[in-house]
């Protein structure tokens, strides 16, 4: 990629993620799709979340059946390089999305975690041949999100960033970028400015509805959202659309406030929340709020495995993402 050129990229989960498998979850046709599309798309980034998805010598252990051996990634980094597409890798350490770390899941901040993750992103980093960014996940490590885990475990206060300040340290002693999504810094942006600059990692905003007040999405229209937002702590809140939910309310009050301490962005899209409008309004949002330089990119993440039941929802990710960088980005 050119110095100045942006990104445009695509989260893809290849092992697990949001629930346990004994053999990858991975659809041949698919991911050539993927990568024909994205090619044609001008996807020019495929954040690969590896979740098992890879035999890693350091820790075999965590491998699932199917997953691709160490050859088999070195092609598929040389198929996508000649689609003018890097692949990079991606874990995720937050405590409510790491079952792919297996029995160190229950490990968390011990010295044997600490090991095992500084072994695997090590080994990412050779195996991925050195790429610009690795990206270590760390979003909604909260209480809300581990209550339903038969082992509900979070990290907070000074222990939560002492392991973001390890695991962030153990991707910048390989030479590349650490790539986080924005949860530790618009959650707790004060106690993250004592801890970090604004050099040491990127971050991701993700925000998957409308920012125009006119494209809103009433509560009404999906069973799904009248039952979740008449639960729990939302229950007494009277949310009528989706956009009133104060996590959505929150990354619109500090998202470009928070621009002013120097951060660097790659906000996030998606097509999971099924807001048509999403895409173009993030990519517009952030391009008129956010100094160029500051602005590194734009990825869309659709939160599915690589099975062909969820074809749709990734030829969708790449036509919207598609249509706003040739809207915005002509």
């Amino acid at each position: 990629m050119g110095k100045n050129e942006k990104i445009w990229a695509f989260l893809v989960h290849l092992g697990t993620w949001h629930r346990p498998f004994s053999e990858m979850p991975f659809d041949e046709d698919l991911w050539t799709y993927i990568l024909d599309e994205s090619e044609k798309a001008g996807i020019n980034t495929i954040v690969l979340d590896i979740g098992g998805g890879i035999d890693f010598a350091t820790h075999p252990e965590l491998t699932l059946k199917g997953a691709w051996s160490r050859k088999r990634l070195r092609d598929e980094i040389k198929r996508a390089r000649e689609k003018n597409i890097r692949l990079i890798p991606k874990f995720n350490f937050a405590t409510p999305h790491d079952i792919w770390l297996g029995e160190y899941h229950k490990m968390v901040s011990t010295t044997k975690y600490y090991q095992v993750c500084n072994d695997l992103i090590k080994e990412a980093y050779e195996l991925f041949e050195h790429p610009e960014y690795i990206h270590l996940g760390m979003d909604e490590e909260d209480a809300k999100h581990v209550k339903t885990h038969e082992l509900a475990t979070y990290r907070q206060g000074e222990l939560y960033w002492h392991d973001l300040r390890y695991l962030v340290d153990c991707v910048k002693d390989t030479g590349a970028m650490p790539w986080v999504w924005s949860c530790p810094l618009f959650d707790h942006p004060e106690e993250y400015a004592k801890h970090f600059d604004a050099d040491d990692m990127v971050l991701s905003p993700w925000y998957y509805n409308a920012f125009k007040r006119e494209n809103w999405t009433p509560i009404s229209t999906r069973q799904v959202y009248v039952t979740y937002y008449n639960e729990g702590e939302y229950k007494n809140m009277g949310i009528e659309f989706v956009e009133q939910d104060p996590f959505l309310v929150n990354v619109r009050n500090v998202a470009v406030p928070l621009l002013e301490k120097g951060y660097k962005y790659i906000p996030c899209a998606s097509v999971c929340n099924k807001c048509d409008c999403n895409h173009d309004e993030v990519v517009e949002y952030f391009k008129e709020n956010t100094p160029d330089d500051q602005l590194l990119g734009f990825i869309t993440a659709p939160w599915q495995s690589l099975e062909t039941q969820y074809k749709q929802d990734f030829a969708d990710s790449i036509k919207f993402l598609k249509a706003a960088k040739e809207k915005f980005y002509k």
